[in-house]
């Protein structure tokens, strides 16, 4: 489908330009109006993915309209090109101010304008990608809460039921299990819905060597624990973050870690500082990750046959990588098949405390 195009300038000349690099672009569809009051009449209609939008006309000007444009969230992800004869930098700021996303200046140089507007495609359609992933998501928590809630409830009333056969038992105690699966599933997806549209941080100072020895032991206390954690933090230092949302985030990656990991192996907790980064890595025996499903395995989304990438681990690790975006840092894996993973949260060193 052609990426469309709405050219708003109130100089026919600057129009024509615009539309003869345009023209011959298999790739994109364009319309053209006089005036800002024109180009939001022709939204809903038109729907562009590009405004090409000049800042100096007649009845609005070009952040009047960018504003407009940028309010409506029918048409927010619309990408906004602001063009003017000046190159000043107060003018291009007033136009980020205003929400445009980029600015080009007159007269055009073919192909830098194309350059931004294939560019600005491919963002959009990216976008637009992420935004359906969300609604869907939502969706789906949405209108499976009140039946899950029946199933699980319903399973729990024919567990209690006294002289039931151990046949119904058997049944009723899988059904059980599998809504308590899908109740996971859902919270999961409710998580990462709020990081994404309203994440907010709670962040206190705490000793990362104390921190992870306490983890260490919740964890190896837990019944039938198939491997042991083990901590190597030879440097103490602060961290100033929000140790309850990077609690989930550990926790996923620790819970993937020993889910692949052989019976009674280790997995190895570690800590550091570098002159730009303080970082905590996870460190397992388990199968590995091929190089090409390495950055995959974090978008919830992305679900292959692959051994170290089981049920629920997809959700899980996108909240984790979520988690510390908000904090500004990055959660990353380095692994070879057949030698284990180490995955490594990585903080800027100015939430690290002295």
């Amino acid at each position: 489908m052609a990426t469309k195009v709405l050219i708003v300038d109130d100089e026919l000349i600057n129009v024509r330009l615009i539309e003869e690099i345009l023209e011959y672009e298999k790739e994109f569809q364009y319309r053209s109006v006089g005036n800002g009051k024109d180009a939001l009449a022709l939204l809903d209609e038109y729907s562009p993915d590009i405004i090409i939008l000049d800042i100096m006309m007649p009845v609005m000007n070009g952040y009047e309209v960018c504003r407009e444009i940028k309010k409506d969230t029918r048409h927010s992800l619309a990408k906004v090109l602001m063009v003017s004869g000046k190159a000043m930098i107060e003018e291009r700021l007033k136009g980020y101010e205003a929400g445009a996303d980029d600015y080009i200046t007159k007269p055009f140089v073919d192909d830098e304008l194309l350059a931004k507007l294939k560019v600005f495609s491919k963002l959009k359609k990216t976008e637009e990608i992420d935004a359906l992933k969300t609604t869907i998501l939502q969706l789906f928590s949405h209108e499976t809460k009140t039946p899950l809630n029946g199933i699980l409830l319903g399973s729990q009333l024919i567990l209690d039921t006294p002289s039931i056969s151990e046949k119904v038992a058997e049944y009723a105690k899988l059904i059980k299990i599998s809504g308590e699966r899908i109740h996971d599933l859902v919270r999961k997806i409710l998580l990462l819905s709020s990081l994404r549209n309203n994440g907010v941080l709670y962040p206190e100072s705490r000793s990362v060597r104390q921190y992870l020895r306490d983890f260490s032991q919740q964890v190896n206390a837990l019944p039938d624990t198939k491997c042991m954690t083990r901590i190597d933090c030879k440097a103490d230092f602060d961290l100033e973050i929000d140790w309850k949302l990077f609690q989930a985030a550990l926790n996923a990656v620790v819970e993937n870690a020993v889910k692949y990991s052989p019976n009674n192996a280790t997995v190895l907790l570690t800590a550091s500082t570098d002159d730009q980064l303080a970082t905590i890595n996870v460190i397992d025996s388990g199968p590995g990750i091929a190089l090409e499903c390495q950055e995959k395995i974090f978008d919830e989304f992305y679900s292959p046959q692959i051994e170290h990438h089981g049920q629920g681990t997809a959700l899980s690790l996108a909240i984790a990588k979520e988690i510390m975006c908000l904090h500004q840092g990055s959660l990353d894996v380095n692994s070879v098949p057949g030698e284990g993973a180490e995955f490594r949260f990585s903080f800027p060193l100015s939430t690290a405390g002295e």
